[in-house]
């Protein structure tokens, strides 16, 4: 009984730790869609600069580089150069430019899997105590190889499998970092913000219900109607009964200058001005033409 005991509880743990790392993976790739939806056109080149900004300590100068080459899965060059003293005594310093080429074996990816990809690259490097790779480095934890660092005590070599060749591999992110013995919740945290801002950058404030049109200078306000002028417009609709300048859910036009006045009340009917009009009409149609005063009540057309 006692073993049978022990073997529900490891296996209670084993499999609440496999529904918690499902839990998390669940979680990244929903941020991961997140961010892909908030790189729709025109926003691409906001998130290019979001991913580039959050990892410019990491790759520097490099950052939208790499962003966008991850991006695109497009060979992505790096050039170093370096300044070595001459062997010549009294020689000048010899300068080194070498370019280092990472090709993705992912081909082109979404924003979110290039933000998460090099949040896995930045950790690993990081394990080995480098927070400013070069580009050597760089490649060994995107596409695989080994790095050598070498102190005044010893020199080590290790191996990567590079987290892109794990990806293209069929491998999900929950597998990557299980693999590379990484926590996904410090990545989650940080993409979640990254979007977080991005949304915030994107808002643009809500717009009134109604819509304002014109050819020329336009000054009015709709609120659930339209108003239009192909001249200088000063008008108002509103959704209920003023004693003042308004329609009552009408439509106000103006072809001329554009101040055609209706003065009075208009329910559920339409007031036209090509000049200036004094009105009131009753479920009915008041319409004028050069300066006219008209009363209609029925469903007649007072002109």
């Amino acid at each position: 009984m006692k073993v049978t005991a022990m073997t529900l509880i490891v296996g209670l743990l084993v499999g609440s730790a496999a529904l918690g790392r499902a839990d998390t993976t669940t979680d990244l790739n929903n941020q991961a869609t997140t961010m892909n939806s908030l790189a729709t056109s025109p926003g691409q080149n906001n998130v290019t600069n979001k991913i580039g900004s959050d990892f410019k300590s990491f790759l520097g100068s490099d950052a939208n580089t790499v962003v966008t080459g991850l991006r695109n899965g497009t060979p992505i060059n790096l050039t170093r150069t370096t300044t070595t003293p001459s062997t010549t005594v009294g020689g000048m310093p010899v300068t080194t430019t070498t370019t280092t080429t990472i090709t993705p074996s992912t081909g082109q990816m979404g924003y979110g899997n290039v933000y998460i990809s090099l949040a896995l690259a930045k950790q690993q490097l990081s394990t080995l105590g480098i927070n400013q790779p070069t580009p050597e480095q760089l490649q060994a934890a995107l596409t695989g190889g080994t790095i050598t660092q070498t102190t005044a005590a010893n020199t080590t070599t290790t191996n990567l499998p590079g987290i892109l060749t794990l990806r293209s591999q069929n491998m999900g992110w929950g597998q990557i970092a299980q693999k590379l013995g990484y926590k996904l919740g410090p990545i989650i945290s940080s993409i979640k913000s990254a979007n977080q801002s991005l949304a915030a950058s994107t808002h643009t404030p809500a717009s009134a219900s109604g819509l304002t049109t014109a050819t020329g200078p336009a000054s009015s306000t709709s609120n659930g109607g339209i108003v239009s002028g192909s001249g200088k417009v000063h008008g108002n609709s509103n959704q209920v009964v003023s004693g003042s300048n308004g329609s009552s859910e009408g439509i106000v036009t103006a072809a001329g200058r554009g101040n055609g006045k209706s003065y009075g009340v208009n329910h559920s009917g339409i007031v036209t001005a090509s000049g200036g009009s004094t009105a009131s009409s009753h479920g009915g149609i008041v319409s004028a033409r050069g300066s006219g005063n008209g009363v209609t009540n029925g469903n007649g057309h007072g002109k």
